[in-house]
């Protein structure tokens, strides 16, 4: 009984999300470890010099989860000032809020969760060729306290990636 309320939420927010004017699509990669141990049974190893996480991993290939709608949930929010307190224009390192709906309903084939790590763009215009822009999943937030939960997905950008991800790096 008590989760019908958030099943009511999330059905409603998946409604806003992908039908809201100011939506994005979105593709949505994961990070995927090429190292493996053949002791483990090809599993991926931490270690080595210098190795703190799987973030830190040099021969990774990334995957593409799906396509996805992005809604900017702080769409009224500045920038950092500068230090004349004369232009608001941000520092580039700004932690963003974004209400993430993937394409496949709940119960579909190809339903996918997005993650902390995962990296997605944001698709502005039509076609192949339609500029993007990068941001990374840095942690994962609660809109609602009762499970199951509304994610609101906090997000950094990642200039580093705003070229694509090659075809290399994807595996395909």
């Amino acid at each position: 009984m008590l989760n019908n309320v958030p099943t009511g939420i999330n059905a409603m927010a998946r409604s806003v999300i992908m039908r809201h004017p100011n939506s994005f699509n979105a593709r949505v990669y994961r990070r995927r470890l090429l190292r493996s141990d053949p002791a483990a049974g090809g599993a991926p190893t931490m270690g080595g010099m210098m190795v703190l996480s799987s973030n830190d991993e040099s021969e990774i290939s990334w995957e593409l989860q799906g396509w996805a709608f992005a809604l900017p949930a702080e769409a009224f929010s500045g920038g950092s000032m500068m230090d004349r307190r004369d232009a608001a224009n941000g520092d580039g390192a700004m932690e963003l809020r974004f209400l993430m709906e993937p394409e496949p309903q709940f119960a579909e084939e190809g339903r996918f969760d997005i993650k902390k790590d995962d990296v997605f763009y944001l698709v502005l215009g039509d076609g192949d060729d339609a500029p993007s822009i990068a941001y990374e999943v840095i942690d994962v937030n609660a809109a609602v306290n009762m499970p199951p939960y509304v994610p609101i997905y906090i997000v950094t950008r990642r200039d580093d990636l705003d070229l694509g991800i090659t075809s290399e790096e994807s595996g395909e």
